[in-house]
């Protein structure tokens, strides 16, 4: 029942990447045609479009195939993006090339090709995500897996599990260590999780779950680095896991900060009537400066003054001080999550906007001067340094983001610890592709009010 339920899966996903690899091909032909008169090009047959079309789907679908995507169980958006961008690409590479050996790329312009690839890559991964949400809602998605552990450790990984439907890994039953018996457990195709704590003998266990399971997945309760881009390293026989923090290396600094410019730059441009009109309700609800700067800290310790759209009355500290000491309960919620979730103090305009984060859109000026960057660990208070601890060391070496990882998992009800924690995950696996999954989600977050 399981593997039919694979194949069926597997098969939804395949008709609508083809459906999408086929629809690019057509729509880039009528958009070419638009331009044809304008440009003076010349028209395509189609039935050659129809004939690159099935080339393109046999070798998208094909290389998605082979890289795991069907049904890709066990991926996250971020490794899931990646590896459908890659295979995308490199797709439309072979398509092109054998266009060229047969010279067809006379008769078929190489520019549809071009938007065909482009469209894909934009397509294919929304589709992706939402048919995943979708099926993860129902029965027929997902693989049943085993936990073994014992403690609060493993109870968090089956309620991340959970959470994460998408995973697509479902935790059928939580059984104790000490109930791996390679006599009395049967070979099964299932997948065993290990919740590993330090007091485990780890090398017998992964191995006598081998025995029985087809995968074994080891989860230890001490790792906040991620998964990502760990790469194993053998050391003479014996294996060793390479980490290291990817968003502090220069390189990548320097491609982060040449997106930020260029998509900063062209945010600017197409928001600024938005922003305008911001400017004059925020003017006509109450009384007070249209922006509100906020000292934050940046890069390097370095205190950097935060550009918002004022969403509060004035004296706003004030207020909120004379409240979190009449209110015991905000107090408590103040402290635990540094923000109130419904605050007084807020005005009506500034509802409005928080909601659909629009009261963020001045720190654009930040990124394009480079006190921040587009997405990024939380811009923390001043106030807040003696709370971030040790984390402080490694989240303040970077620059702090409009947006950020913890922001677009919709966890703005999370504890501070856990916004630290999530932060430095952000540090340690950051990646481009990551990158733009923060930005997709934004997206969402500020098209559907849920910024606040």
């Amino acid at each position: 029942m399981t593997r039919s339920k694979l194949w069926f899966v597997s098969l939804i996903f395949i008709l609508f990447d083809g459906l999408i690899v086929g629809s690019s091909f057509y729509l880039s032909t009528i958009i070419r045609s638009l331009f044809i008169k304008l440009l003076g090009l010349g028209p395509v047959a189609i039935d050659t479009v129809f004939s690159m079309a099935q080339l393109g789907i046999l070798f998208v679908l094909g290389i998605f195939f082979f890289q795991g995507l069907y049904p890709g169980y066990g991926l996250t958006a971020v490794k899931e993006l990646e590896l459908m961008s890659k295979a995308s690409t490199l797709s439309f590479i072979l398509l092109t090339t054998l266009s060229f050996l047969n010279k067809s790329f006379i008769i078929f312009p190489r520019s549809i090709i071009v938007m065909t690839w482009l469209l894909c890559l934009v397509l294919l991964p929304v589709a992706r995500f939402l048919e995943r949400n979708l099926l993860s809602r129902t029965k027929l998605y997902g693989l049943p897996v085993v936990v073994y552990g014992d403690g609060d450790w493993a109870k968090d990984v089956i309620n991340s599990l959970l959470r994460v439907k998408r995973l697509g890994w479902t935790p059928t039953s939580k059984k104790p260590i000490k109930e791996i018996d390679l006599l009395k457990t049967k070979q099964t195709s299932s997948i065993a999780i290990l919740a590993y704590e330090r007091e485990v003998p780890i090398a017998q266990k992964i191995h006598d779950l081998s025995q029985i399971f087809r995968k074994v997945v080891v989860i230890e309760a001490t790792n906040n680095y991620g998964s990502l881009w760990v790469e194993i390293r053998d050391l003479d026989s014996l294996m060793g896991l390479e980490y290291q923090y990817h968003l502090l290396s220069k390189t990548n600094n320097l491609i982060k900060r040449i997106t930020d410019i260029i998509i900063s730059l062209l945010l600017l441009v197409l928001l600024s009537p938005l922003m305008l009109i911001v400017a004059l309700l925020i003017k006509l609800d109450s009384r007070g400066p249209v922006f509100y700067r906020q000292i934050r800290l940046g890069r390097d310790f370095k205190p950097v003054n935060i550009y918002k759209f004022r969403s509060m009355v004035l004296e706003a500290d004030e207020r909120l001080q004379a409240l979190l000491e009449s209110d015991p309960a905000a107090n408590a919620i103040f402290k635990s999550h540094h923000k109130l979730v419904k605050d007084p103090r807020v005005t009506k305009v500034g509802r409005f906007i928080r909601r659909f984060s629009i009261d963020e859109f001045p720190q654009l000026l930040n990124v394009l001067k480079g006190e921040m960057s587009l997405s990024g660990p939380r811009a923390y208070l001043p106030s807040e340094l003696g709370e971030m601890g040790e984390y402080a060391a490694t989240i303040l070496r970077v620059t702090p983001g409009m947006t950020g990882w913890w922001q677009v998992l919709g966890r703005h009800g999370t504890s501070f610890q856990k916004r630290l924690q999530m932060d430095e995950y952000y540090i340690s696996n950051w990646s481009i592709w990551m990158d733009v999954y923060i930005y997709l989600k934004t997206f969402g977050v500020v098209i559907f009010g849920k910024g606040a």
